[in-house]
C-alpha cells in the first residue's frame, strides 16, 4: 500500500509505513465501552487538543435526579478522570457543542402529549470539572436541528411541525429570546455560524411568507439575537436555492455555497441540479455562479444574463464547507432509495380451499449511495477543480453524510468509513494520485473479528488527527479474550 494514507496509530508508537502496512503487534489507540446489542448509550464531544469527552446516562438516584457520567480522555485516548452531572430522570440528550474549554449540552424532557417539557443547557467547564445547569421553560417539544455557542451565548434551532424555531439563550444573564421573522414561517435552517471577528451571528434561513413567496435570507444578529441586518439571496425565476452553507474568510469577506434546482426540472420535490457560489462581502451579496452537475466546468453566471443549462435531478446529502487558506470545498453525496418489487401470483398449494391471490409487494431495502461530487473553489467562488468519487456498494437504512476530505501536503485525501472498513484515495486537483483503497478498522485484540458495525462516523479532530467512532459486535475465539461483545468504540487515526 502506498504512502500518504490514513493509518491507525498504535499505543505510543506510530505504525510503520512501508510498501505494505506491516502487521501490528500492539493494540491501536482505541476506546471500547460495553453496551447492549443495538443500544445507543454513548455520546461524545471532540475538544481539539483538550481531548475528547465521552458521556452517558448513569443511575437514577431518586424521582428527581439521574446521574450523567462524564469521562475525559486525552489526545492518546487515555482516560484522565470521570465525574457526574445531575439531571431530571426525564431528560434526554439532544445536542452538544464545544467552544473554548467548555461543552454546551442540550437536553429536553421526554414527556406525554399533555405535559410541558423542560429544556436544559448544561455548561461543562473542562478544567474546573464542574457544570452549570440552566433550565429553560415554555419551549415546546422539539427535534433539535443545530446548536452553536460563543463565550456563554448560545443559539439553537428546533423543528416543530415541519417548521423551525430559533432561540438565543445567554447563560450569563439567563435571558431567553426567540428569533422571529415577521409575516414568515421558517421552513429551513441552512446554517448558524459565528463571526468572531465582527462579534456577530449569521443565520441562513429559508422563509415562506404569508403571500406564499419563498426566500433564502441571511440574518446578521448580535450574540444575544438582536437583528442587525437581513440580506436576501438574489432571486431569479430560473433557479431555486435548495441549500446554503457559510464560511467566513476574513473580517470583510465570506463565501456562501450550496445547491440549487432548475425551474425546468422534470421532477417535483427536493431534487438538486448543481452547485452555486455567492460572495458575501461587507454584508453585501454578489452575483451567484451556478455550476450544473451535467458539466461542472461550464459555469452559468447571471452577471452576464446567461441561462442555458440542462436539467438534472439528483437526491443529495450536502456537507459543510471544508477549507484551508486557499481552497473552499463542498461535498455532495448522491443517493437514491432502493426497493424490491414482487409480482402478484396465485398460490394453489391449499388442497381444501383452492388457490389464493398474493398481491404485488414493494419492500424498501435502503438507500443506495452512488457517488460524491467534491467541488473546490477559491475565495471568490470560482471553481478550482472537481472530482467524481464513486461509492463501493453502500446500501444502508441510515441516511447520513459519509465523505470527508483532508488537505494533505501532496494533495487532497478523500475518505469515508463503512462496514468496518475505511476507504480512501488521494487526488491532486483533477489528477488521481492514489486510487481508492480500503483498509479494515483495527480492533483491540489480534483475533477480534467484527461481525457487524453500525453508525460509523469519521471526524477531523485537530491538525492531521482524526476520530472514527461507532458501535460494533465483535467475537474472539482466543483463550485470553474468548467470547462475544457489543461495544461503542473510538479509534484515533493520523494522516502521515
Amino acid at each position: 500500500m502506498k504512502k500518504n494514507l490514513l493509518i491507525l496509530l498504535i499505543l505510543m508508537i506510530t505504525q510503520v509505513l512501508c510498501s505494505n502496512i506491516c502487521a501490528q503487534s500492539d493494540p491501536p489507540l482505541r476506546i471500547e465501552l460495553p453496551t447492549a446489542q443495538d443500544a445507543d448509550d454513548y455520546h461524545f464531544s471532540l475538544m481539539e487538543k483538550n481531548g475528547v469527552m465521552v458521556f452517558y446516562e448513569g443511575l437514577q438516584l431518586n424521582n428527581d435526579s439521574t446521574e450523567w457520567v462524564m469521562m475525559h480522555y486525552d489526545t492518546n485516548l487515555q482516560k484522565q478522570y470521570a465525574y457526574n452531572i445531575y439531571l431530571s430522570p426525564k431528560a434526554a440528550f439532544r445536542q452538544s457543542y464545544y467552544e473554548n474549554g467548555k461543552i454546551y449540552l442540550l437536553y429536553q424532557d421526554v414527556v406525554g402529549k399533555k405535559e410541558s417539557p423542560k429544556t436544559y443547557i448544561s455548561v461543562v467547564d473542562i478544567k474546573g470539572k464542574k457544570a452549570d445547569l440552566h433550565v429553560l421553560e415554555n419551549i415546546t417539544k422539539f427535534e433539535i436541528a443545530n446548536l452553536k455557542a460563543i463565550d456563554g451565548y448560545t443559539v439553537f434551532s428546533i423543528i416543530v411541525d415541519n417548521s423551525y424555531l430559533i432561540y438565543f439563550y445567554n447563560t450569563k444573564t439567563k435571558n431567553l429570546h426567540q428569533f422571529v421573522v415577521p409575516d414568515a414561517a421558517i421552513i429551513s435552517e441552512q446554517f448558524i455560524e459565528t463571526d468572531t471577528l465582527n462579534h456577530k451571528m449569521l443565520l441562513g434561513l429559508g422563509l415562506l411568507y404569508s403571500s406564499k413567496v419563498a426566500m433564502m435570507t441571511v440574518f446578521e444578529t448580535n450574540y444575544d439575537g438582536q437583528l442587525l441586518k437581513a440580506v436576501q439571496l438574489p432571486v431569479y425565476e430560473d433557479y431555486y436555492y435548495n441549500t446554503a452553507r457559510y464560511k467566513q474568510i476574513d473580517s470583510s469577506h465570506a463565501l456562501i455555497m450550496g445547491t440549487y434546482k432548475l425551474a425546468n426540472s422534470r421532477k417535483s420535490g427536493f431534487y438538486h441540479s448543481g452547485v452555486y457560489t455567492l460572495a458575501y462581502d461587507n454584508s453585501v451579496m454578489g452575483y451567484p455562479e451556478f455550476y450544473n452537475y451535467t458539466n461542472l466546468h461550464k459555469k452559468d453566471t447571471l452577471k452576464n444574463g446567461k441561462v442555458k443549462e440542462q436539467s438534472i435531478d439528483l437526491q443529495l446529502l450536502v456537507g459543510d464547507i471544508i477549507s484551508n487558506d486557499s481552497c473552499y470545498t463542498l461535498i455532495t453525496e448522491v443517493y437514491y432509495p432502493e426497493y424490491n418489487y414482487t409480482s402478484g401470483y396465485y398460490d394453489n398449494s391449499s388442497y381444501y380451499y383452492g388457490g389464493t391471490y398474493n398481491p404485488p409487494q414493494t419492500t424498501f431495502l435502503g438507500y443506495r449511495y452512488v457517488n460524491a461530487y467534491v467541488t473546490c473553489f477559491d475565495k471568490k467562488g470560482e471553481l478550482l477543480w472537481d472530482n467524481y468519487f464513486p461509492f463501493s456498494n453502500i446500501l444502508t437504512r441510515r441516511l447520513a453524510r459519509r465523505v470527508s476530505i483532508y488537505y494533505a501536503p501532496f494533495g487532497t485525501a478523500i475518505f469515508y468509513p463503512y462496514n468496518s472498513n475505511l476507504s480512501y484515495c488521494l487526488i491532486n486537483g483533477y489528477e488521481t494520485v492514489e486510487s481508492t483503497e480500503t483498509i479494515p478498522i483495527e480492533c483491540l485484540y489480534k483475533k477480534d473479528m467484527v461481525e457487524y458495525s453500525r453508525d460509523l462516523n469519521m471526524y477531523n479532530w485537530y491538525d492531521n488527527k482524526f476520530i472514527i467512532s461507532g458501535y460494533q459486535q465483535i467475537v474472539n475465539n482466543s483463550k485470553s479474550a474468548k467470547g462475544k461483545r457489543y461495544v461503542f468504540f473510538m479509534n484515533k487515526l493520523e494522516y502521515r
